[in-house]
């Protein structure tokens, strides 16, 4: 739960809008408690076993609830881009991992 405490403070003070944290179903309830005394919106979307925690600023978890009914391998490239991009991770790698999955790589000769 340390790492959620990090993610709450880091989306509260803006260096982040979004974050993401996995646990077990039993941590949950939880979560959510410490989630909502901080004012940050949430959803949660169900694994085997275990539950994804996307919360942040509302506009953002608002963009990822529109996608939550796939898994996270599922997701389109577009999709994929804008999650990671809310979730802070780098920019150019996530323009790399973009281009990636929707054109062919040229490989030089």
């Amino acid at each position: 739960m340390d790492g959620l405490n990090n993610y709450i403070y880091e989306v509260q003070r803006g260096t982040k809008p979004m974050a993401l944290v996995t646990l077990v179903e039993s941590k949950l309830e939880t979560a959510i408690k410490k989630i909502e005394k901080s004012g940050l919106s949430y959803a949660v979307q169900e694994l085997e076993g275990k539950v994804n925690i996307f919360f942040g600023h509302s506009p953002c978890v608002e963009t990822v609830r529109g996608f939550l009914h796939k898994k996270l391998h599922e997701l389109s490239a577009e999709e994929d881009f804008i999650l990671g991009t809310m979730l802070g991770y780098c920019r150019i790698a996530q323009c790399e991992r973009y281009l990636g999955r929707t054109k062919p790589i040229k490989k030089l000769a």
